[in-house]
């Protein structure tokens, strides 16, 4: 890696949700639910600031999702867990942020991205092109994961992707579909350290096991468990680490801005 890089997690809300449904174990007489951190990954490196996810648009919870998406998503946020203010946090505005990666195009991964007209947006091609098609439905509850003023606010610097790429020195987006029909991971090498965001490839430990586990419901569950055990296989180099995108034990121990998670 050439240059310094700072890597922060951005803390965007809590949503809770039914454990099955994130840790299908066939049991769907377990009604019990769970927390699921909602994060943005911001980096500051030689080739200017990246934000890795934008999280929950926000009037979520006043209109904004569908009422079948508050009901089984509801989202806790406070004024300081705004992606604006999170961003202020580590001295960075809006307008600093010259790209963004969404990892895929879902609700709680993709709603703030109108903040950015002025950005670069990377997106995963297929996730995109299946967010499109969904969004057309005039039933908002048909639309699966997927908000249409969302994918209307996106920047219009639009890249699409299917496989990885090496985006910065030290930093490379990963492919890692199954979950959605496409999914940007991300992968920051920052000096002796392997970080991994795998996204919703990989909600929680739990999932990751091994054995793995998926959720109840992934867009295709044999793409998603291959993509698990391609996390796995990035994850047994000497100093990796794999950050799921939803473990609320997890997210406890990790650093959250303005502390960096990393920096070298």
């Amino acid at each position: 890696m050439s240059g310094k890089m700072e890597v922060w997690l951005l803390d965007l809300g809590t949503l809770y949700a039914s454990r099955e449904s994130i840790v299908c174990r066939g049991q769907p007489q377990d009604t019990s639910r769970i927390y699921l951190p909602v994060m943005a990954v911001l980096v500051r490196h030689s080739g200017g600031i990246l934000l890795f996810d934008t999280g929950c648009r926000p009037d979520a919870m006043a209109g904004g999702w569908p009422a079948n998406m508050r009901e089984a998503f509801p989202l806790a946020r406070t004024s300081e867990q705004a992606l604006t203010h999170q961003l202020s946090l580590c001295g960075i505005s809006a307008s600093q942020v010259d790209t963004v990666v969404l990892s895929h195009l879902h609700l709680d991964h993709a709603g703030n991205a109108g903040l950015f007209p002025h950005a670069r947006l990377i997106v995963p091609a297929e996730d995109f092109e299946y967010a499109r098609r969904l969004t057309e439905n005039p039933d908002p509850i048909r639309r699966g994961g997927y908000i249409l003023q969302d994918m209307r606010g996106l920047p219009k610097n639009r890249t699409a992707l299917s496989q990885d790429r090496q985006l910065f020195p030290g930093i490379r987006l990963l492919w890692l579909p199954g979950h959605t029909p496409g999914l940007l991971g991300m992968e920051i090498t920052a000096g002796e350290k392997v970080l991994i965001f795998p996204s919703d490839a990989v909600y929680t430990a739990a999932n990751y096991g091994p054995p793995p586990v998926s959720p109840r419901s992934p867009y295709d569950r044999s793409l998603l468990l291959q993509s698990m055990e391609r996390i796995r296989h990035l994850a047994a180099r000497p100093g990796a680490q794999v950050i799921f995108s939803h473990d609320i034990d997890l997210w406890r121990q990790l650093p959250h801005a303005p502390i960096p998670l990393s920096a070298g």
